[in-house]
C-alpha cells in the first residue's frame, strides 16, 4: 500500500509542476514562440517574447511582466 500511495503521489506531482518559478528568466526557445494577437494594438499579428528582448530587437529593452490565468 505504501508503495502505490508513493508511485500516486509522485504522479500527482509531475501533473502539477511548473517549468517557471518567480524570478526565473524565459529561455530563448520560449522567447521565439509565436503567439496569435486576437485583440490590443499591437504592430503586427503574432507576438512573442523576444519582441521585447533588446538582444534581440535591435537595443529596444523592455520590463515584461506576465501575469498567466487558466480557466476551466
Amino acid at each position: 500500500m505504501v508503495k502505490l500511495t508513493s508511485f500516486i503521489m509522485i504522479l500527482i506531482s509531475a501533473a502539477f509542476s511548473q517549468v517557471y518559478d518567480i524570478g526565473d528568466q524565459v529561455t530563448l526557445e520560449d522567447q521565439m514562440t509565436e503567439f496569435e494577437v486576437c485583440y490590443g494594438d499591437y504592430p503586427s499579428e503574432n507576438l512573442k517574447l523576444a519582441d521585447f528582448n533588446g538582444e534581440l530587437n535591435g537595443g529596444n529593452y523592455a520590463v515584461t511582466f506576465i501575469a498567466l490565468q487558466s480557466g476551466t
